[in-house]
């Protein structure tokens, strides 16, 4: 059980790890860019499969603003990964785990002691 729950935790800690705002900003990023990354993020973590997001894109926007668009590809690719993390972590968490194959009779187990 303590190794499910570290495990558990480590997910917690590894998939919230994208990018921020201010991360983005301190990079030189400008509002454009970061709204653009948001909507891609989004988008790529729907694209891996998870069915709880929803994909985002301004098609104009997107044709039109540079900034926009290569934040939204760069966060298409995040989201992505993210998923695909989150995915790979939840594979070893279920396998991890293994209940015991045999049935304890507890009339039994008191004649043993």
């Amino acid at each position: 059980m303590a190794k499910f729950i570290l495990l558990l935790f480590f997910m917690v800690i590894s998939t919230g790890c994208g990018t921020s705002d201010s991360t983005l900003i301190e990079s030189g990023h400008n509002m454009a860019y970061v709204q653009g990354f948001h909507d891609g993020r989004h988008s790529g973590i729907q694209e891996a499969g998870n069915n709880f997001e929803t994909y985002i894109k301004d098609q104009k926007r997107y044709e039109s603003d540079v900034d926009y668009q290569q934040g939204w590809i760069a966060g298409e690719s995040e989201g992505k990964r993210l998923q695909d993390n989150a995915r790979s972590f939840g594979k070893s968490v279920a396998t991890s785990y293994h209940p015991k194959s045999e049935v304890t009779n507890p009339d039994n187990e008191a004649k043993k002691h």
